[in-house]
């Protein structure tokens, strides 16, 4: 795993918006790193089974993942996801929900502001009918008529609200719950079930691909980006709870068993996608189709999806345990 990495950057739009807005609240001592775990993004894979498209890292439902994602870090949230073609009155609520959220001091999370990934609108300007916006790939305005006219098919925006005072205990449960649902096919998808292969199945899906050697060039590029990083983030997250839950009482321990255990798999995982990226660059692509080259990819992938594996089943473990533990003293 690279050890000079800027871990302030990463390639999971939706969890650097989430980042970037948590930070204009009470609870901007999250880091990236923390974001990315509580999250469940450090540990997301969604793969396309027939080409591994660009799309797929951030083909998931958004109002659902995000409005958990912030349930997760102790937040209320508000969502707007209107379809296409969406009525006046809908743009008109959506956009008082962003310049609510403005006047607050909270930037509100959207989404293809510049590009199709996540971003932040933290301005905006009744008179000259702008917001203020800024992606991964730009900063700069977007018109009021330009953001009620979506090149996706919906409008999408999602604003904090209340800030809760979850504990440190109740924060980590929901984390496992979202991790793990995620890794074995649990979690809701809605319509994007059909074409995605999602957690540690797409691993198969994946190799499935290369068998075929049929991989997109910029797709797999991307997508080899997108998840390498997330898992450095992973083990680098599991590393920092192993460290932080230093108590004497069961659950700390428990937390730092299993915590501990999982980051050495997830370093294992993270090592092998950074294979990947240099076999496949973002964004020249690299040659997937070359029979040599996707073998020796499939081989990393092997060695990713068999280290995940085990990873996924010691914080499967963690959050049985944190979901039915109750008692710190127990005289029986």
């Amino acid at each position: 795993m690279t050890q000079d990495r800027d871990w302030s950057k990463t390639w999971t739009s939706a969890a650097a918006a989430i980042h970037g807005a948590v930070s204009y609240t009470d609870k901007k001592h999250f880091t990236l790193t923390d974001v990315m775990g509580f999250t469940g993004h450090a540990f997301r894979m969604n793969i396309d089974p027939k080409s591994i498209n660009a799309a797929g890292p951030t083909s998931f439902p958004g109002g659902y993942i995000l409005r958990r994602n912030l349930c997760n870090l102790g937040f209320t949230s508000c969502l707007a996801d209107p379809f296409m073609p969406i009525a006046t009155d809908k743009v008109n609520r959506t956009m008082a929900l962003v310049q609510q959220s403005i006047d607050r001091g909270v930037p509100a999370i959207s989404f293809d502001l510049f590009t199709p990934e996540f971003g932040l609108i933290y301005g905006y300007d009744d008179e000259k009918q702008l917001f203020y916006a800024k992606d991964a790939a730009h900063d700069g305005t977007v018109t009021y008529t330009s953001f009620a006219d979506p090149k996706i098919d919906l409008l999408f925006v999602t604003t904090i609200s209340e800030s809760l005072p979850h504990s440190k205990y109740e924060i980590l449960r929901m984390a496992l719950s979202m991790i793990v649902d995620h890794a074995r096919g649990k979690e809701w998808t809605h319509v994007f079930s059909d074409n995605f292969v999602q957690g540690l199945a797409g691993y198969e899906a994946w190799i499935g691909v290369m068998e075929r050697r049929c991989a997109d060039e910029a797709g797999l590029a991307y997508n080899v980006a997108v998840i390498a990083d997330a898992r450095e983030f992973a083990a680098r997250f599991l590393r920092q709870l192993a460290f932080r839950w230093d108590g004497t009482n069961i659950v700390e321990r428990t937390v730092r068993k299993h915590a501990g255990e999982a980051a050495q798999h997830y370093e294992v995982t993270a090592e092998a996608l950074g294979g990947l990226k240099e076999l496949f660059p973002f964004p020249e692509g690299g040659q997937p189709k070359d029979p040599d080259i996707a073998d020796r990819a499939i081989l990393m992938l092997r060695q990713a999806q068999e280290a995940e594996t085990k990873g996924v089943e010691q914080l499967e473990q963690l959050f049985h345990f944190m979901k039915e533990y109750h008692s710190e003293i127990w005289v029986n």
